[in-house]
């Protein structure tokens, strides 16, 4: 896409334009605020220092340069931004809304490392524009960075100090000299080695963007403070001129290779645990560290080749990246073919209309339960009339969208998904939206979707000493980046309120690029778990993929269910996961993780145990923390005895048959037994008649395999009205689920803490 960079003379805001040409995008101007009346403002959001020389860097880039100036008046400095007049917000609104008035842009190169409230302002301004923010330099390791932005030949001087550890001394000397003398402050001082917290600021002189370098002829030292501990001074720029340099591709010196998408993720190819082993150096609530490190592709920054890369082509990187021991290549259209007989269920279309079953419940701790919506007619409308049924339960218990911290998307048609979708952000079109999972499901004829829903509000409680550790908290990164996928659609990464985190469904797309990640099914896996890692550590530094309570596992073959499970039971701590097969994801991907988590899963318990129904052999596990007020099941009902298992299996024709008429006979007395005993081990020693608990149920039960849906939806109705009153279900039909005896699965939830 075409880009403006939006720069101010520094390292960060060149280097991250390096990254987005690195990404096969075209920078096409330049961007930049000024300071109003003064060298150097204070600014929340700008660094307006070395100011005087923007206009060379477009003379040396030979880029058409846009310029707005700013008081930096801050006044609106909450985490969500709303457009708020004379805030210095709105300058940068008015330059960006200039440069595309006057040339065609698509997208805007920030150099945003870690800064939150200069994320959600950018983000907040590009989305009123219709433009997509680039921020590669998003969540990366500075120590790494600073390393990379050398190599790679950004040569800048510093122009500013205001930290602990830096003296003025310093002021004009390049970067690379001063390397080791900020890991040295890092490590003494706790020094952010990019000066991403203010420390330090920069002037880039030339960098491989440059046609021609800038030298500096006559400055001005000015000290702002003399403080012994933390003096403050900056440079001003008063004379510089051009001078050509060498072609940079005339082969008279080596082109720096900068790191385009795919090189962010070579790593999945190597035998490491995903998990981030440095989690205890991270400093900040929202500082990932990438150990990620650069592959052997010795393309240069413009190559022509990397168009292959951006089309989700990893051939080359595999063949760059190969070990010398033979690896056997197995094509997954090949798999599929082969182990056609162990997905022993036909793709067919539920053939019953599921009624309609809205309810809502809630619990004393403010945590609401919505189930059972029903979407008729065609994508659009039954999207609106999902929603609107889920506006009514809302309003029920005096709630409102804002509310809402999750929902779930069963859809009939993923080919639909544009309309529905547009059908979902008229009415989900709030900042900070929930967090979402869309799959689509065999839905019978005219039902376009299924929907789900969690929602939080605090109770009204006379003590609200702690209520703010209750208080919502969402993600929603919207800027592209090599950290995790963007949201650019309406919904957040994840929502965390007090110890419980839910997050959006993550599948396997290159951050960089938004592109689905080609090749193996192992890497796959391993690149939508990395996106779960990322962003739970990012809610929070101590959280890991390890603390995960409860998953789904959606996968568009069953093929792919036993590596799935391997690879989540190496990397987490007995979480509790249902894998589904289901006809398609978005973007057509082979695998979502649909997951929420709890911020001290070590003081949970697990057990697996089980009995017999009937016929049938019914496996569960569950997992509940110490003061037994979260908990999750998972019951699995099949028709032999290994329910449990994923291990595929070669079946007959009479094996196949058996397996279906023992399904599909089980009563409702029997359902009715699976459902209850999956309650009581929810709710474990809680009293059933006990109010103020509230459960939610998800029934998933395969079309070709499981009793009439009808039979399943009267059985939960008896037992909500016999036996737990305070809950909710929703039943949905799928392809497969873990092996090929499973024909029914229970997934139950309760959140009273």
């Amino acid at each position: 896409m075409k880009v403006v960079g939006l720069i101010s003379g520094g390292k960060d805001s060149c280097y991250n334009m390096m990254q987005c040409v690195a990404a096969g995008h075209e920078i096409v101007a330049l961007a930049n605020i000024q300071p109003l009346g003064r060298d150097e403002l204070d600014s929340y959001m700008y660094q307006t220092v070395g100011h005087q020389g923007i206009e060379m860097i477009a003379e040396a880039m030979e880029l058409p340069l846009y310029r707005r100036t700013t008081k930096g008046d801050a006044l609106e400095k909450g985490k969500i931004y709303n457009k708020t007049e004379n805030d210095e917000v709105e300058d940068l609104y008015e330059l960006l809304k200039m440069v595309k008035e006057n040339i065609e842009i698509e997208g805007v190169a920030v150099g945003a490392i870690l800064s939150d409230y200069q994320r959600v302002r950018v983000e907040n301004v590009c989305g009123r524009l219709g433009l997509v923010s680039l921020a590669y330099l998003w969540q990366r390791d500075q120590v790494e960075l600073l390393q990379e932005m050398i190599n790679c030949q950004v040569n800048s001087i510093v122009i500013k100090v205001a930290a602990l550890g830096l003296e003025p001394t310093i002021l004009g000397k390049p970067l690379w000299a001063l390397q080791s003398h900020f890991l040295t402050a890092k490590e003494k001082f706790g020094l952010n080695v990019c000066g991403e917290g203010g420390e330090y600021e920069t002037f880039t002189l030339d960098c491989p963007l440059f046609k021609s370098k800038i030298v500096v002829d006559e400055t001005q030292v000015i000290i702002l403070s003399k403080d012994i501990i933390a003096p403050v001074g900056y440079v001003n720029l008063l004379k510089l001129h051009l001078e050509p340099k060498l072609n940079q591709f005339d082969g008279s010196k080596p082109t720096p290779h900068v790191r385009g998408p795919l090189d962010f993720i070579v790593d999945l190819n190597e035998p490491v645990d995903i998990c981030d082993a440095d989690s205890k150096q991270r400093k900040s609530i929202y500082s990932l560290n990438d150990n990620n490190q650069s592959g052997n592709m010795k393309e240069s920054l413009f190559s022509k080749d990397r168009t292959n890369e951006e089309n989700g082509n990893v051939e080359k990187l595999n063949e760059n990246n190969r070990s010398d021991e033979p690896e056997l290549k197995i094509s997954f259209d090949m798999k599929m073919d082969n182990l056609s007989l162990n997905n022993t269920d036909e793709y067919e279309v539920e053939k019953t209309y599921i009624e309609d079953n809205s309810s809502i419940c809630a619990n004393k701790s403010g945590w609401h339960w919505m189930g059972g919506i029903v979407g008729d007619g065609d994508p659009d409308v039954a999207m609106e009339n999902a929603l609107n049924k889920l506006c009514k339960l809302l309003s029920s218990y005096e709630l409102t969208l804002n509310d809402v911290c999750a929902i779930t998307l069963y859809i009939k048609d993923m080919g639909e998904y544009a309309s529905l979708n547009k059908s979902y952000i008229s009415i989900i079109n709030f900042p900070n939206p929930p967090a979402r999972v869309c799959v689509e499901c065999p839905l019978p004829k005219g039902i376009g979707v299924i929907m789900e829903a969690l929602a939080f509000k605090i109770p009204s409680i006379e003590d609200l000493s702690d209520a703010y550790l209750l208080e919502k908290h969402t993600m929603h990164v919207q800027g592209i980046s090599h950290w995790a996928p963007a949201n650019i659609g309406p919904y957040s990464q994840a929502v965390r309120i007090g110890e419980i985190i839910h997050i959006a469904g993550q599948i396997p797309l290159i951050p960089g690029n938004m592109k689905l990640l080609e090749g193996d099914e192992s890497s796959q896996c391993r690149l939508a778990l990395r996106h779960v890692q990322r962003i739970l550590s990012a809610v929070d530094s101590k959280v890991q993929i390890r603390d995960v309570v409860q998953a789904i596992c959606y996968v568009s073959h069953s093929s792919l269910i036993m590596e799935a499970r391997r690879q989540w039971e190496e990397h987490t701590n007995n979480a509790i996961v249902d894998y589904v097969v289901v006809p398609r994801l978005p973007r057509d991907a082979p695998i979502e993780w649909h997951v929420w988590a709890h911020r001290h899963n070590s003081r949970f318990e697990y057990e697996e145990t089980g009995c017999s129904v009937g016929e049938y052999r019914v496996a569960l596990t569950r997992r509940w923390n110490y003061e037994n007020n979260v908990s999750a099941v998972l019951c699995s009902v099949a028709t032999s005895s290994s329910p449990s298992t994923s291990q595929l299996v070669h079946l007959t024709e009479d094996s196949v048959l058996k397996h279906k008429l023992i399904a599909t006979v089980i009563t409702e007395d029997e359902v009715v037994e699976v459902i209850q005993y999956s309650i009581r081990k929810l709710l474990r020693d809680s009293s059933v008649q006990d109010s103020d608990i509230a459960i939610c149920l998800r029934i998933s039960y395969k079309v070709t395999r499981s009793p009439n849906v009808q039979l399943i939806i009267k059985a939960l109705k008896r037992v909500k009205c016999e036996y737990f009153k305070n809950m909710v279900f929703t039943v949905i039909p799928v392809i497969h689920l873990q092996n090929a005896f499973t024909f029914l699965s229970v997934s139950a939830i309760r959140h009273e803490a």
